[in-house]
């Protein structure tokens, strides 16, 4: 059972389809190409989002790379380990980059954006992460993020590589310029894929390799192909993910995500694991929590025997965090084995009731199993 912040377990009609390899210039292939396209397209909230073969980070990557210019400012919020690495993209991109450095299990606030932004009115962008897995926290009001950046004038861009389709994001709505998620998280499908939603066609980057250049993709995606050789069976997996999410509602999954990482966490709590972060600020997708003096890599150890995969915490903190991915189709039944585990492992009593409230709909649940 993966229980880590990526990859996820997947539905089984999901995993099928992720065995299929065909021609990526074939007819049926762009089908499929233009039926991924046209979905991910409604869920984001924009007309022009690139399907590119590789992983979040090749996302985020492409977004900085095709979004940005050499030289321009953009201010970005660092919260933990995956703001960290957006700070680099942008750095390698050539850009001036105003570090911000927000403590460990925080999260950028709205006063707070605007307070730095007046003090760099001539900033062309402003960068955040969305969720932040290192830290089991996230930017719980974007929207508010957002309405401060565009009131200066500023482009916006998003990793929201395991936000997407757990915590609420409107593209259109939002003035968000620029968004970057991948297959393997709250989509439920194999990795493979990266996305990347923009609210402008992107214009051709003279210098910009050519696997990072989005332009290149929608281009090619205007006829149903890829550049180049896609991750066929991704397309497919990823596909078949995007019409259950489709069937579900992206509201509802946004809704169940939250119910079911509220959830946990409160379990958690009852058996002396405490969870970073608070009502306003914790993520969807992590719950980051401080093992109370347990040694975390003896907690990972004791559920990894118990058939259960979790993750210690990153740097400074990998001893002393467990974190536990509750993303995609994480249910009831997967909360129920992981407290009870862990109840054991502790030798402690776990409170059991109301797991029952994190519930997959019907159609769902008979495809997923946690055996």
């Amino acid at each position: 059972m993966i229980l880590v912040p990526g990859p996820v377990n997947v539905p089984k009609t999901v995993a099928t389809e992720a065995s299929k390899v065909v021609n990526h210039r074939s007819e049926e292939f762009k089908e499929v190409v233009k039926k991924l396209e046209e979905l991910m397209s409604g869920f984001f909230e924009t007309d022009h989002v690139a399907l590119l073969s590789g992983s979040g980070t090749l996302g985020v990557e492409s977004m900085v790379y095709s979004a940005m210019d050499r030289g321009e400012k953009v201010v970005a919020f660092q919260y933990g380990e995956f703001g960290r690495r957006l700070v680099d993209s942008l750095k390698r991109r050539g850009c001036e980059v105003v570090e911000v450095t927000i403590p460990f299990g925080s999260r950028p606030k709205p006063a707070q954006v605007e307070q730095v932004l007046d003090k760099h009115r001539d900033a062309d962008a402003v960068a955040v992460v969305h969720n932040e897995t290192s830290s089991g926290v996230a930017i719980r009001d974007l929207d508010e993020v957002s309405k401060k950046v565009k009131g200066m004038g500023m482009k916006f861009l998003v990793d929201s590589v395991s936000g997407f389709a757990a915590h609420p994001l409107r593209m259109r709505s939002w003035k968000v310029d620029a968004v970057a998620s991948c297959s393997q998280k709250a989509l439920a499908s194999v990795p493979g894929l990266a996305f990347v939603a923009l609210s402008e066609s992107p214009r051709p980057q003279g210098d910009v390799p050519n696997y990072l250049d989005l332009s290149n993709y929608l281009r090619f995606q205007e006829k149903g192909e890829t550049p180049y050789t896609a991750a066929v069976g991704a397309f497919y997996a990823s596909l078949r993910a995007a019409e259950l999410l489709a069937k579900e509602g992206l509201e509802q999954r946004w809704k169940r995500h939250e119910v079911c990482a509220k959830l946990l966490r409160k379990k958690l709590e009852s058996i002396g694991i405490s969870p970073v972060g608070d009502e306003e600020d914790f993520s969807n997708t992590v719950v980051a929590a401080y093992t109370g003096g347990v040694n975390s890599s003896m907690l990972v150890k004791g559920l990894k025997a118990r058939g259960i995969e979790v993750s210690k915490g990153i740097g400074e903190n990998s001893e002393k965090l467990i974190r536990i991915g509750t993303m995609g189709v994480v249910d009831w039944r997967a909360l129920t084995k992981l407290i009870r585990a862990l109840s054991e492992i502790l030798k402690v009593e776990g409170d059991l009731r109301s797991l029952e409230d994190c519930r997959l709909p019907s159609f769902l649940e008979e495809e997923v199993t946690w055996d």
